[in-house]
């Protein structure tokens, strides 16, 4: 922004002499401000752009996040996984997929784990995954509540990892662009009718040349 201040302050200099303004200053002014409105337009097209990737990213994410906790939760409900492994593997992987899958979707597990499933313990022998004894019927009926709380773990884990889109920089080009328009209209008023310009409004504008950031 450093060459349009200089600009501007050029104009202001120019504007004490209150001489009849050439036309092609006067068109300057306004391919200038043109390019101001442009500028803006293209900058806020990028941020949404930037936002919309974010945005489909961030779902595809969690999708994908939501799918592999679902399988691994319904594979633990319905079947003994590795049954052949030895006891340490066992232990490891229940305990694996007790942290993935969080303490209230391991307790719902419990509550339908289909018949004869045998129960599963972790390392230090602490209970993960208990005896089943749910019928298929229960565990149909228990499915919507289970993708409701992996839902909503997912999102929880999503909010604690991401941190929000940072969009200060966009805000202060549209503040600037915003004050170098201002600057360019009342330039531009001023030499339109062709007079000499007050004290009090070169300080005015002054002062908007040294809003932009």
């Amino acid at each position: 922004m450093t060459s349009t201040r200089l600009f501007a302050a050029g104009l202001l200099l120019g504007l004490l002499s209150g001489c009849a303004t050439p036309p092609e200053v006067k068109q300057a002014l306004i391919a200038k401000d043109q390019a101001y409105q442009q500028n803006a337009q293209l900058m806020e097209q990028y941020r949404e752009l930037l936002e919309s990737v974010n945005h489909r990213f961030a779902h595809w994410q969690k999708l994908i996040e939501t799918r592999l906790k679902l399988s691994l939760a319904l594979k633990w409900a319905t079947t003994d996984p590795f049954p052949s492994d030895a006891a340490e593997k066992q232990q490891l992987r229940a305990e694996t997929a007790a942290n993935e899958l969080g303490p209230d979707v391991v307790k719902l597990i419990n509550e339908v784990r289909l018949a004869e499933l045998p129960a599963r313990s972790g390392p230090n022998n602490q209970p993960i995954f208990t005896k089943g004894n749910g019928t298929m019927s229960g565990l149909v009926q228990a499915l919507p509540g289970l993708v409701a709380l992996i839902d909503a773990s997912v999102e929880k884990s999503y909010l604690a990892e991401v941190r929000p889109l940072d969009t200060g920089a966009y805000d202060d080009y549209r503040t600037n662009i915003a004050a170098l328009r201002r600057i360019n209209a009342t330039v531009k008023e001023y030499l339109d009718i062709d007079v000499t310009v007050k004290p009090e409004d070169i300080r005015q504008l002054a002062e908007a040349v040294k809003a932009t950031r």
